[in-house]
């Protein structure tokens, strides 16, 4: 009987030792996720955008999107969803649809569906006006930036500062700012930047926590290694309170 128990005490020890030797590197992994989960805004995990290729195509994301693209004598404006480029540059966030660009010696002007943005040679964003009902923009022979809004053609020619209607606008000469795709090399830049911009740092955290990274496997071998520490405790439980009562028993025969 005695030699019985010995054998079962001998299991448990070495079960006990055996589940946290082979769970140890998924609990570690559990428990770190799990502090930095616990600390999202302090890490800020939810606005760090994971830029490593190997992470984004074992997520299979890829460049789903239409460049919208308008070209000036050095320059290219890009509209990808709801994000503007100059050249592979982000400047600005906007919902509203790009139209075109011209650039005059002093500055860009961008014009957009209910908006003009005025920018710097150098792609800073100077100043956002409110316009309406934008249909394109273009430039006259005096290198007047003309807009067309609602059929009526209106221009300026102080620097944006005020706008006047044409009085006969069939007689005008007008360039007009036309969409062109752009070069190959800034495309790319843009479409990587698109990319990277996608998972954050957050979701790859959960889904390492949960298992979810690794896929149905991974879920597995997490809801494994959660078992493995239900049976850990309860063993390691069961040793304490067998060595508890060895050494009560042992005290009570030394008094």
């Amino acid at each position: 009987m005695k030699s019985n128990k010995n054998l079962i005490w001998r299991f448990l020890y070495k079960l006990h030792r055996y589940i946290g030797l082979s769970s140890a590197a998924v609990l570690i992994v559990v428990s770190i996720t799990g502090i930095a989960l616990n600390h999202t805004e302090d890490l800020k995990l939810d606005s760090q955008m994971i830029a490593s290729n190997t992470i984004l195509d074992w997520y299979g994301v890829n460049f789903s999107g239409n460049l919208t693209s308008f070209s000036t004598q050095n320059h290219w404006l890009t509209q990808l969803d709801q994000q503007l480029f100059f050249d592979d540059i982000s400047i600005i966030k906007n919902k509203e649809i790009l139209l075109g660009a011209i650039e005059t010696d002093e500055f860009i002007v961008t014009g957009l569906s209910n908006s003009l943005l005025l920018l710097s040679l150098q792609g800073e964003l100077i100043e956002q006006t409110s316009f309406e009902n934008i249909e394109k923009l273009g430039i006259d022979a005096q290198n007047n930036i003309i807009i067309k809004s609602n059929q009526d053609f209106m221009f300026s020619d102080d620097g944006l500062l005020s706008w006047r209607s044409y009085l006969n606008p069939n007689n005008l000469t007008i360039t007009w700012s036309k969409s062109t795709p752009p070069p190959k090399v800034i495309a790319q830049k843009i479409k990587n930047i698109s990319r990277t911009s996608i998972i954050p740092l957050e979701r790859v955290t959960l889904d390492l926590h949960s298992g979810r990274f690794f896929g149905l496997i991974g879920i597995i071998i997490v809801d494994i290694s959660g078992l493995f520490l239900i049976i850990l405790s309860i063993s390691g439980c069961m040793i304490w309170l067998k060595h508890k009562l060895r050494k009560s028993n042992r005290n009570r025969k030394d008094s």
